[in-house]
């Protein structure tokens, strides 16, 4: 048979206090009824959201504040009840006045006749006032006098004052002169826990773990065994998890394991063996292992078995995650319809946050968009969720592949962004900015600031040098994106031909595995190799039957590369007659346009140059102008960006970066 729950302990707390002087002021001679009804309305509001305790406590400013903001509180009778409850905490500085206080109290509750009661002993208000008195008459009187300092230093602002945790201990415990059976033994405490949660909020390992081993050593229930043992390290292992060191993580899980299997913990057990399989193989080329569909298993596991289906080493098809994809979701609708588990918002989200990702990979940037801003439109901003964050992330890098670099770092320097994070995320929010400002760097051609400036600043994160530059050392990427890479690598070197089998691997792979985005610039780069071959119709042939997908814009460096591409396969088919000259002339256009946008100033000039060739072929003299000047133009800007070390602009962004960071961890 399971023993009883504790008795709940009331401790008497300053803004209990504050509660009560506000209720009394406003019930003893009804002068509530005197108000205008809306700020009557408000005032109850306000006064049962504080006793239900449902939410943080306020400061008294806070109250204060809260209290005289509300509706028609310019009224006469509400100007004096305000100017009442800010001055009755000086009359309350010492234990005579403060006894006094609390034996008028009862008057709200305790009368002979039932036409005069002002509240109804068992409303909530009327419960909440009896608590505090009888919590009040259990004090000693250096109780009593703690309490009258507590409140005289929180109203003047000490929010710390009185909110100590209270040890209950015989011999040195004289707050009581009457103590009931729930104040002689020390029941578990959330204090500790909440400390936990902080720790790991601003990245204090030291203080999360002490506080959380804390937490479970406290006296739960009367047991010998409280049990709960494999929650402690199943807390454990998902802040190893969290912050990426996975081999303490193992060592702790299968610790947890045990101690789960030990204590009979079956729902324990199957978090920390779902977990279990989220950690890396350690085995090279060992698939990982995909959860079965089951009404026990949670939906997020199987969710996240879509992120190993997309790593492109397991040979996996896109169509393989959207099935995992259509099991989560039968999976939520079924805790929902049969179990009655209402799910989080995280959780109600998150399927949307991974169909955004998979569309991405599929090459359907405008679902993937959709499912982007219901995540945004639906998820409250400014909190420490990670699945907001990354669709954040993800969006506004983006905005920054398609050029718009501003609007991409106003998105996220926005405190709705940034505001609340844990540290670890606010650790992937400062690299994705850093990632924003090398894409732009290393694309307007600022190598050296970009060797000099961001390579210095790099937050700590996943970084691969082989993203931005050739001919430089980094991990393998990919298998799709390494064979394009070995590809332009080569290509750069004037290595076509060995870069021929690269690149029919890539297509093969991007092809099978349903990556779209990546087999279109695998099609626009095989029209590239053959347009060298001497094989300029079939290559304009390929690159039309492709371009209906890109020419909407989605990826502007895929417009702008097939755009160009195809307008020099028109010239060389067409055998630069007049016609295929003003048939190219619509796709360099397009093309100079987007390479202007995306700041690429080299492909930039190559294709104004053609440009004005084909102008001065046509006889076009004021277009040809035109585009010689816009030539000398982006060349003369190419070269002021090539010799900038310093750009202040960047300077001011890492200082936000750091200033925010440090205002989280001051938290």
């Amino acid at each position: 048979m399971e023993q009883p729950p504790p008795a709940t302990d009331h401790v008497l707390r300053p803004h209990h206090v504050a509660l009560l002087t506000i209720i009394m002021m406003a019930f003893k001679d009804l002068e509530i009824k005197k108000f205008p009804t809306p700020f009557a309305l408000h005032l109850h509001r306000f006064l049962m959201n504080e006793v239900a305790e449902v939410a943080t406590r306020k400061s008294y400013d806070e109250i204060m504040s809260e209290i005289c903001s509300g509706p028609s509180a310019d009224a006469a009778q509400c100007s004096e009840f305000q100017i009442a409850i800010k001055s009755i905490h000086t009359d309350l500085d010492n234990v005579d006045k403060m006894a006094n206080f609390f034996a008028n109290l009862t008057c709200l509750f305790v009368v002979k006749n039932e036409a005069q009661l002002r509240l109804l002993p068992r409303s909530l208000l009327g419960y909440f006032c009896r608590r505090c008195f009888i919590t009040f008459t259990k004090l000693s009187f250096i109780g009593m006098n703690k309490l009258c300092e507590n409140y005289a230093a929180w109203c003047a602002g000490d929010d710390s004052a009185g909110y100590e945790m209270i040890m209950k201990d015989e011999l040195t415990n004289d707050l009581l002169l009457f103590k009931s059976q729930a104040d002689r033994k020390n029941w578990a405490q959330p204090e500790f826990y909440e400390k936990w949660e902080k720790g790991q909020l601003v990245g204090d390992e030291n203080v999360a773990v002490d506080n959380l081993r804390r937490f479970f050593e406290q006296h739960i229930h009367g047991g010998n065994n409280s049990g709960f043992r494999p929650h402690a390290l199943l807390n454990l292992v998902r802040m190893h998890y969290i912050q990426g060191e996975y081999v303490a993580a193992k060592k702790l899980l299968q610790e947890a394991i045990i101690s789960a299997r030990t204590c009979g913990d079956k729902l324990t057990l199957h978090h920390c063996t779902s977990l279990l399989h989220r950690l890396p193989t350690e085995n090279p080329g060992q698939k990982p292992i995909l959860h079965e569909a089951q009404p026990d298993i949670h939906p997020l596991e199987i969710l996240f078995d879509v992120s190993k289906l997309l790593d492109e080493e397991n040979d996996q098809p896109l169509s393989a995650a959207f099935i995992k994809i259509f099991q989560a979701v039968g999976l939520f609708d079924h805790w929902l319809d049969v179990r009655f588990s209402l799910p989080s918002e995280n959780q109600q989200w998150s399927p949307h946050a991974v169909q955004s990702i998979v569309w991405k990979e599929a090459g359907c940037d405008k679902l993937s968009e959709l499912e982007e801003d219901i995540v945004l439109a639906f998820m409250e901003p400014g909190t420490d969720n990670n699945t907001r964050m990354t669709i954040a992330l993800n969006k506004a890098y983006k905005k920054a592949r398609r050029g718009e670099y501003t609007e991409a770092l106003a998105m996220l320097i926005d405190p709705s962004v940034w505001r609340g994070l844990m540290i670890h995320d606010y650790t992937l929010w400062a690299h994705q900015i850093w990632h924003i400002l090398a894409l732009r760097a290393t694309r307007r051609g600022q190598l050296r600031l970009y060797r000099e400036l961001l390579l210095p600043r790099r937050p700590k994160g996943p970084f691969n040098p082989k993203e931005y530059n050739f001919n430089v050392e980094g991990d393998r990427m990919p298998t799709i994106r390494e064979s394009l890479f070995q590809t332009l690598q080569l290509r750069q070197l004037d290595q076509v031909t060995s870069g021929t089998e690269y690149l029919l691997q890539a297509l093969w792979r991007s092809e099978f595995l349903g990556r779209f985005t990546l087999y279109r610039t695998c099609i626009i780069l095989l029209a590239d190799i053959g347009l060298q071959f001497g094989m300029s119709k079939h290559s304009k042939r390929i690159l039309e039957e492709i371009l209906p997908q890109i020419i909407n814009g989605d990826e502007l460096e895929q417009r702008a590369v097939a755009c160009f591409t195809l307008a020099r396969c028109i010239i060389v088919a067409g055998d630069s007659a007049a016609d295929a000259l003003r048939e190219a002339l619509p796709y360099l256009l397009i093309a100079e346009s987007d390479f202007c946008k995306l700041e690429m100033y080299q492909p930039a000039k190559d294709v104004q140059y053609l440009l004005s060739v084909l102008y001065y072929n046509l006889d076009m003299k004021d277009e040809r102008q035109n585009a010689a000047q816009r030539h000398s133009d982006t060349e003369l800007k190419q070269h002021e960006l090539e010799l900038a070390v310093i750009d202040k602009e960047v300077l001011r962004v890492f200082e936000l970066i750091a200033t925010v960071g440090d205002a989280l961890a001051s938290r």
